[in-house]
């Protein structure tokens, strides 16, 4: 363990002697080491060269810079684990005062009795290290947000950014809005062509929030993926993805999912939902919920079965797909935005298209929101047959 290092500041000769007398043994220890310096100019040049000081005994009347000049330079430092201990002549409480307005961390009076001298000094020491430590978790703190400030840009260039006629497939126009909570957010959709007529659509929301949802969000992305270039029915992708995803999951993490192809040449939308939310259809100036295929969330056991419902999507037909943080999204009350409203914007908006649709519910949903805090990520996707 390093000494701590102590800078005495004072132009009575004898000050040095006398310390170094009275704590030899700690010297030789290596408990404590002192520095001294005669004045408040003096002290700067130590405080530059040795960067470890943390600690400052300073005497207030002193040649060429007095204790409280050093104080002022030395808060100008803006260091909160330096300590300035005062050193004054008894009675001198005017200065004393002062100096403790000024930030001060304590004073000691003179004479100097050593057994309050050392008291002080180890009183320093404790605060001194507390805040260190505190620094130390600030300065981790800030390089973590940093590296996922750093994730979350990677995980936004994953998700294709989608507002208008989808490029595969210009029979199609889709719309897509994604806010997470916090860095690395587990919601995530998906909007893939599989054939020159079939266009896969996917939104899910991963258990949890952070770093550990964003790894098993791009784990679920990229497995829905692969097997909707493997498999024929929405069901069988997800039975497949599910198997895998419970391959050493022992965080026993899970993911919601909706996952629906939209064929343009029959105008069939056929869907498997895995524990998801149920997206509105919109068609005729009617607003209907899509009947769920009652099927577990991927992730929890393996082998479940998985089942499709295939629906008649003709042109100027919309789903409205969303995650439950939208439904879930409070205000300021505490009180839910809910599918009630969700289905009044949808009502309010039916003669719009994709993308004036979801913009109106985002403003809707900032509206409702005010200043509350958002407790989960919100993630909106829609398409439409042109």
């Amino acid at each position: 363990m390093k000494p701590f290092k102590i800078l005495c500041v004072d132009d009575e000769p004898d000050m040095e002697l006398l310390i170094r007398q009275k704590y030899r043994k700690e010297i030789r220890k290596g408990i404590y080491d002192f520095l001294f310096a005669i004045n408040g100019s003096q002290a700067l040049e130590l405080l530059k060269e040795h960067t470890d000081v943390f600690l400052v005994l300073s005497d207030i009347n002193m040649p060429v810079m007095d204790g409280l000049s050093l104080l002022n330079e030395i808060q100008k430092m803006d260091n909160p684990a330096m300590k300035v201990v005062m050193v004054s002549a008894y009675g001198d409480m005017q200065n004393i005062r002062t100096a403790m307005n000024r930030g001060a961390f304590d004073f000691i009076n003179k004479p100097i009795d050593f057994d309050d001298f050392t008291k002080t000094i180890e009183k320093s020491r404790t605060e001194i290290e507390r805040v260190q430590k505190q620094l130390q978790k600030e300065y981790v703190l800030e390089a973590f947000e940093e590296d996922l400030s750093a994730a979350a840009k990677i995980q936004d260039a994953l998700l294709p950014k989608l507002n208008g006629p989808f490029k595969s497939n210009s029979r199609i126009s889709v719309a897509s809005f994604i806010e997470p909570a916090k860095w690395g957010g587990g919601d995530f959709y998906d909007v893939f062509a599989i054939d020159e007529h079939r266009v896969g659509f996917i939104i899910a929301d991963v258990s949890g929030k952070g770093i550990p949802a964003a790894v098993f969000m791009y784990l679920s992305r990229t497995t829905l993926r692969i097997y909707s270039t493997l498999n024929e029915l929405p069901s069988e992708v997800l039975s497949a993805a599910n198997n895998y995803l419970n391959i050493d999951n022992d965080s026993s993490m899970f993911v919601t999912v909706f996952y629906g192809v939209l064929n343009t040449q029959t105008h069939e939308l056929t869907y498997s939902n895995a524990g998801h939310n149920p997206p509105y259809l919109m068609s005729d100036s009617n607003i209907i919920t899509l009947e769920t295929t009652k099927n577990m969330a991927l992730g929890v056991m393996t082998d479940l079965p998985y089942s499709d419902r295939t629906i008649s999507f003709k042109p100027g037909d919309k789903l409205f797909m969303f995650t439950d943080g939208v439904s879930e999204c409070m205000n300021e009350s505490n009180e839910e935005f809910d599918e009630t409203r969700i289905v009044q914007v949808l009502r309010d908006n039916s003669k719009e298209d994709v993308v004036s649709l979801v913009a109106k519910m985002n403003q809707e949903l900032v509206r409702f929101q005010g200043k509350a805090e958002q407790h989960d990520d919100i993630t909106i996707l829609s398409f439409q047959l042109d």
